[in-house]
């Protein structure tokens, strides 16, 4: 089978990627799609004649339909809000995709149509035999797959915390922010302003946007090693998350966490309560100007919030299990804290991004999936896929301790 894939992105995580799937990866042809201009230049840095670059808009569906006409697999790593579309493209197409991206994007969920839109986008890649892997990238992600480890070690699962995280090792968290980018400046920002559901002793409880980093929502989190004390917020929606791991029936506690240094929350709650963190468009001058946009632009254009040469950043991922095993209380913890990796030049998270997603293309095309159309991380060989993590560099403990029956972090 003629192995052909087209890569859509080639920010910091779809480098990654490329990187991985030349090294460990089996295909024909890699071409690889970005709008911007000079990364063309840095492509061709690459000796290996599988890989070539087309610089394509990606609001021009035409060209980018013309590459996937004869391709077998699209990577998407375009900005969330061309997700959806792009995997439509691909299905449209006769591909196979994967993405580190939500395709049922909460920002779009209440939109007229959309839930049916994600029906038939399933059914048809259903019909024709094509899998749609999604949420591949670290959180979400890696962290879905370890819950599902968890998860399988439980006759049954009381409470299941998750936690993504990345931030700067404490030496490099040096501006006011304690926080360095390692991805879209704009895409953080957003993130720092949406509603949260979490499960609390069998309640559904829900945050507002705005209250996403208040100190009643905040718990700490103290690891060795680290430093220092970890703040924790909660992270979009964990109940979500519930019938994928199968636990409906038990679970009483769950929730999805950030971490960051201590006094981030504080700051960016300001942030949000102010305006600042806003998509509204407000009137400047002469000027109609978007405060996220306008915080992104700021805090993008000063070096200070980006990684110097001998800076490293950290990602944290740990789940954290709590129910019974053969009838006893047990807590089971697992747990990857991952480095920059200065050898490669990779910072920790492009490998807990880029690399997944790598690993995850080439399980779709070695047809080790099982079922077509939207497939979750929970829903892939658990153990091949960790094998090839562990492979990468990206190694997990896992602890099992007796449990005293607290469900919250």
């Amino acid at each position: 089978m003629e192995r052909k894939i087209v890569l859509l992105g080639y920010g910091m995580q779809g480098k990654a990627c490329v990187y991985d799937l030349i090294k460990y990866g089996d295909f024909n042809e890699l071409s690889v799609v970005d709008c911007y201009e000079g990364f063309l230049d840095d492509l061709s840095a690459i000796d290996d004649s599988r890989v070539r670059g087309y610089q394509i808009d990606g609001k021009d569906l035409g060209k980018i339909r013309e590459l996937l006409s004869p391709a077998s697999l699209v990577i998407e790593f375009f900005p969330p809000h061309l997700t959806l579309p792009m995997v439509e493209l691909a299905i449209e197409c006769g591909c196979h995709a994967i993405t580190s991206s939500y395709i049922n994007n909460p920002a779009y969920a209440n939109q007229p149509g959309f839930a049916e839109r994600l029906d038939s986008l399933d059914q048809k890649a259903r019909q024709e035999g094509l899998i749609i892997l999604e949420e591949f990238g670290m959180d979400p992600g890696v962290d879905l797959a370890m819950g599902q480890m968890i998860v399988n070690s439980f006759d049954e699962v009381h409470a299941l915390h998750s936690y993504g995280a990345g931030f700067p090792e404490l030496q490099s968290a040096n501006n006011p922010l304690r926080y360095k980018f390692t991805w879209s400046v704009i895409g953080v920002i957003r993130s720092h302003l949406r509603p949260a559901r979490y499960l609390d002793n069998n309640q559904i409880c829900e945050i507002e946007a705005d209250a996403m980093f208040s100190p009643k929502n905040t718990h700490n989190l103290d690891l060795p090693g680290l430093g220092d004390t970890l703040e924790c917020f909660y992270n979009g929606n964990s109940t979500q998350y519930v019938d994928h791991f199968g636990i409906g029936k038990t679970v009483k506690s769950m929730g999805r966490y950030i971490c960051r240094w201590p006094g981030h929350g504080a700051f960016w709650e300001r942030m949000a309560r102010c305006g600042f963190l806003s998509s509204e468009s407000i009137q400047v001058g002469d000027q109609q100007v978007k405060p996220d946009e306008f915080c992104a632009a700021l805090l993008g254009n000063q070096q200070q919030f980006y990684y110097q040469n001998d800076e490293s950043d950290v990602a944290l991922l740990r789940v954290d299990g709590r129910g019974l095993i053969d009838g006893s209380p047990k807590q089971v913890l697992m747990q990857s804290i991952v480095l920059h990796d200065h050898e490669s030049g990779f910072s920790a998270m492009q490998q807990t991004v880029g690399f997944p997603m790598a690993i995850g293309s080439m399980m779709i095309l070695d047809g080790k999936l099982e079922k077509s159309g939207r497939t979750m991380p929970m829903e892939v060989p658990l153990d091949h896929y960790f094998s090839e993590l562990d492979k990468r560099g990206i190694k997990f403990t896992k602890t099992v301790n007796d449990w005293d029956g607290q469900l919250n972090p």
